[in-house]
């Protein structure tokens, strides 16, 4: 019997957590950050080893421009999902607009190891070596996001690169 009311209980709170994860999903795409990163907080205390759900309030966080909030939740999903792509390219993205260029450097870089066919990662990576007077590597980043279809590097191609 104890047995059946344990296993119950842990589906009544994974039931729960889905909710409260799929209502900040919601949210999230309603452009409601601050309604969704209360749900999604409520679903982490129901379920804190799911990195998809650190994933979804660091999107959420960063959105409200909470750019160390949203690096601590991809740091806490990186941890318990070091295979993501998307997780160290989100973490490079918002330690970029904090200014750490290079912390988004290695991030980007573990993205493309990751998932080598990341446009948005090479672009991103390249603009940050740009930001760091590196042209050539940046020049190089600018290239690959090109030939994997990313439009946004031929401005940079064009100003900054040399045929």
């Amino acid at each position: 019997m104890i047995r059946v009311l344990a296993s119950l209980l842990a589906l009544f709170l994974l039931s729960s957590c889905m909710f409260q994860y799929a209502k900040g999903l919601g949210q999230i795409q309603q452009e409601r950050y601050e309604e969704a990163t209360y749900n999604l907080s409520v679903a982490l205390s129901k379920a804190p080893n799911n990195p998809a759900i650190y994933f979804a309030r660091a999107y959420s966080r960063g959105s409200m421009e909470q750019y160390s909030g949203a690096i601590s939740d991809l740091t806490k999903a990186i941890r318990l999902d070091s295979t993501n792509a998307d997780y160290f390219f989100y973490r490079g993205y918002y330690k970029s607009k904090l200014g750490n260029n290079k912390g988004a450097i290695r991030d980007y870089s573990e993205s493309i190891i990751r998932y080598p066919y990341y446009a948005e990662s090479y672009y991103n990576r390249g603009v940050c070596l740009k930001n760091l007077g590196l042209l050539e590597d940046a020049c190089l980043d600018f290239n690959t996001a090109i030939e994997l279809g990313d439009t946004l590097s031929l401005k940079y191609k064009a100003s900054l690169c040399k045929e």
